[in-house]
């Protein structure tokens, strides 16, 4: 008998004869009424279907591996997929798992779909892709040069404060114990104070037509992803260099509130008038090591220093004799993203956020646009904390029949310890 012919009370009927002749003495065709009943209503197993649904479950061993530095081929190409889906998803606002694209993947890569099939609960049909992979992560922050030269955190909540030791404990000469009650060394409390982390929103926009389809997103996805990585990067580095919170800019043409140069003091800001050198439009060797002097006990150690440069200023700092190029370094030298000299066994990176229009100040005044600094910073002393990485966002705009995708990431930039007495930044100007 086919089920599919009976209507409810049949199937119940039918029910109740099979439980009597199991033995049943009594049958509750009530409650089997109502278990039939909420058999019936009940949703099948959710596979994010709702879309937009954070509370949706998602595998735990597919989403450790789209979380984590991938080490195999199989783990790339598993990050690769979920970034291309999550983006074609976000754009078209469908459900990641009824996209072409991942059913395609799924089903004619093997390697991946194996791996999935043998090493991950119900062979990965729990997981849908719904945010960045660690593989564009990192690509954000392998694109930086400049940024990646600090030290950076995960801010637990915003706004953050970070604890830190304002002062150092003071080490005691003390004699050698001759009793049990013996000489202890004087106490000493190191000061503490703390660094409020205040994230701000870098975010870029993208506006595509609604009326393209997948078949037609596919080919300019790397193109996507590499806008996405260049533009969250690249306002990352201007505002660490450029930035500055006052009510008026130090530059007269920073004046929209959605400038990333305002998002917090940067380095030329952050510089002290102590520690501000006029190199009187030429770079010397002179003058570079002045700046590392005007730094005090932040300008000793090669090791966390680095000197930042734009286009014309590196043409002019690889002048100096003293100056050695990479290629004389010898092969075992480990070179930071950007660097392509050193000076007294500081890497010389080049950073194209340093302005080239600036007057004899270090400033933009639009009268004076011919002149650039050099940058000399303690890199251990400035920090990055992050309060969520790159996320992606889309929304529909009815009246021009148009869908805006738009990548976001909340940080933010402080120096570890008190910029306005301690010479953290050098800048020599009039370059």
């Amino acid at each position: 008998m086919d089920f599919k012919d009976l209507d409810k009370s049949q199937v119940l009927g039918l029910i109740a004869k099979k439980l009597q002749e199991a033995g049943e003495k009594t049958v509750d065709k009530v409650g089997i009424q109502k278990m039939i009943d909420e058999a019936i209503s009940k949703k099948p197993v959710d596979r994010k279907g709702d879309y937009g649904d954070d509370s949706a479950p998602i595998s735990g061993e597919i989403q450790s591996i789209i979380q984590k530095k991938a080490t195999t081929d199989v783990e790339k190409r598993l990050q690769e997929v979920n970034d291309d889906v999550y983006i074609t998803s976000q754009i078209l606002k469908r459900d990641p798992f009824q996209m072409k694209s991942w059913k395609k993947v799924t089903s004619e890569v093997s390697e991946l779909s194996k791996a999935m099939g043998t090493t991950i609960t119900g062979g990965g049909a729990e997981w849908i892709p719904t945010g960045f992979s660690a593989d564009l992560q990192d690509k954000v922050r392998l694109a930086l040069k400049v940024v990646a030269l600090h030290p950076r955190f995960n801010m637990p909540t915003n706004p953050y404060n970070l604890p830190i030791i304002g002062a150092d404990p003071v080490a005691y000469k003390v004699p050698q114990s001759t009793t049990e009650a013996g000489e202890k060394a004087p106490e000493s409390t190191p000061g503490t104070k703390k660094v409020q982390f205040d994230a701000v929103k870098l975010a870029s926009r993208v506006i595509f037509s609604s009326e393209i389809d997948e078949d037609s997103i596919i080919p300019v996805l790397p193109f996507l992803k590499t806008s996405i990585v260049n533009a969250l990067s690249s306002a990352q580095e201007n505002a660490v260099i450029n930035g500055d919170t006052s009510g008026v800019h130090m530059d007269s043409d920073i004046t929209s509130s959605y400038d990333v140069r305002k998002s917090w003091n940067g380095y030329r800001k952050l510089a002290l008038a102590g520690s501000k050198v006029d190199f009187g439009g030429v770079v010397t060797a002179t003058l570079m090591r002045s700046l590392k002097a005007s730094m005090g006990k932040y300008g000793v150690d090669p090791n966390k220093l680095a000197w930042i440069v734009g286009v014309s200023g590196i043409i002019k700092v690889m002048d100096v004799p003293e100056v050695k190029t990479v290629d004389k370094y010898g092969p075992l030298a480990t070179l930071l993203s950007g660097e392509i000299a050193k000076f007294d066994g500081i890497p010389v990176v080049v950073s194209e956020y340093i302005r080239q229009d600036l007057n004899a100040l270090g400033v933009f005044d639009n009268i004076t646009k011919t002149k650039t600094i050099i940058a000399l910073v303690y890199t251990p002393a400035l920090m990055l904390g992050d309060v969520r990485l790159v996320a992606l966002k889309s929304d529909e705009k009815v009246e021009t029949d148009q869908i805006v995708l738009v990548a976001t990431q909340r940080l933010d930039f402080k120096p570890f310890y008190d910029a306005s007495t301690e010479p953290l930044t050098a800048i020599g100007y009039n370059i």
